[in-house]
């Protein structure tokens, strides 16, 4: 709780308060709750699970969404230190100069990994994560605060979010085009079947051709 404040107090002095949420604790990128009615007899009501990925994502995407997801964890929430979830990269920043580049490295590779989608990364999309992590390399470059607000701030996390909001968009536009082109193409072609003639009136003679 106190290193929460702190990092809110640090980041509102230098102007940097909106790095400090990565979304709101209800769009946890790692885990959700379980719905009353999915829970097992020794599960308690608020109990977590880890979060699905959108299934409409195609299978090589999704692979790589999910490397970069099981990697972006690691190095930042892997380990409990008094209540603070930290990862590898905060312990690997510990060690003097060599530990920040070292950690430096690790967020470009998983920014690499991004990438290898099919297609590829937008150039803005690629320019916001290596912001990501260029922020969070030249703050570590301070002595012990520096590595305190790398904690907090998750470069990794932050950039697994971004790569997956923009899959989604990407893919669920798609599939949401194809269903609606499907339901226009069926109202076009009943529109196209003309309604049968109505039947005779009592009053009029039905002529059959000879």
């Amino acid at each position: 709780m106190m290193s929460q404040l702190l990092y809110k107090y640090f980041l509102q002095k230098t102007n940097l308060d909106h790095v400090i949420t990565m979304g709101s604790s209800a769009d946890d990128p790692y885990f959700e709750e379980i719905p009353e009615n999915e829970l097992l007899f020794y599960q308690r009501k608020g109990a977590k699970r880890r979060r699905k990925l959108p299934s409409y994502i195609p299978k090589h995407d999704l692979k790589i969404l999910n490397s970069v997801k099981n990697k972006a964890y690691a190095l930042d929430l892997q380990l409990s230190l008094c209540g603070l979830r930290i990862g590898w990269s905060a312990i690997i920043g510990l060690i003097p100069i060599i530990g920040d580049f070292f950690a430096f490295y690790l967020a470009y590779l998983l920014v690499r990994k991004a990438k290898k989608i099919e297609g590829g990364i937008p150039k803005s999309l690629e320019t916001e994560m290596m912001a990501n992590v260029m922020f969070d390399f030249g703050i570590g470059l301070i002595p012990f605060f520096g590595d305190f607000i790398n904690v907090l701030y998750k470069c990794n996390s932050r950039n697994f979010i971004l790569l997956e909001k923009y899959l989604v968009n990407k893919f669920q536009n798609k599939l949401e085009s194809v269903n609606g082109g499907n339901i226009n193409d069926r109202k076009a072609n009943n529109d196209k079947v003309k309604p049968p003639a109505p039947p005779p009136r009592n009053n009029q003679p039905v002529y059959n051709n000879v």
